[in-house]
């Protein structure tokens, strides 16, 4: 594992072929982890990547959450991370070309802070 730079922003992608997400930064991947806190998040959609996908109905990562890294916990780790207070966010390539509130399932794009585990991402605006 690469050391993470906190004062930079993280690039984090569910990794279903290993089951985790994995944490990018500046490029490369520094960290697997099974749950991820991020402040100063925005989740984006790369377009091009998801018409790809779905075009060729196979899985490239073209959808993540970017924000500073507070903390995470490492596949391997026993500990848990407080859960945030908030609301779900979702996102499913085939019916949204955004990440999206899982009640309402209007875009969100920007958040105060998120985790994502393996229950799925909560978000607090």
């Amino acid at each position: 594992m690469d050391v993470i730079d906190q004062n930079l922003p993280v690039r984090v992608f569910k990794n279903p072929k290993h089951g985790c997400y994995s944490i990018m930064q500046r490029g490369v991947i520094r960290a697997s982890a099974r749950q991820v806190r991020l402040v100063d998040v925005t989740f984006t959609v790369r377009e091009k990547g998801r018409q790809r996908m779905i075009r060729e109905q196979r899985r490239n990562v073209h959808a993540y959450a970017v924000g500073r890294l507070l903390d995470f916990v490492h596949p391997d780790e026993s500990r848990q991370l407080d859960g945030v207070e908030g609301r779900g966010v979702i996102y499913n390539p085939y019916r949204f070309d955004s990440f999206v509130d899982s009640e309402t399932q209007t875009p969100v794009v920007h958040a105060r802070i998120a985790q994502l585990d393996e229950s799925g991402v909560v978000y607090a605006a």
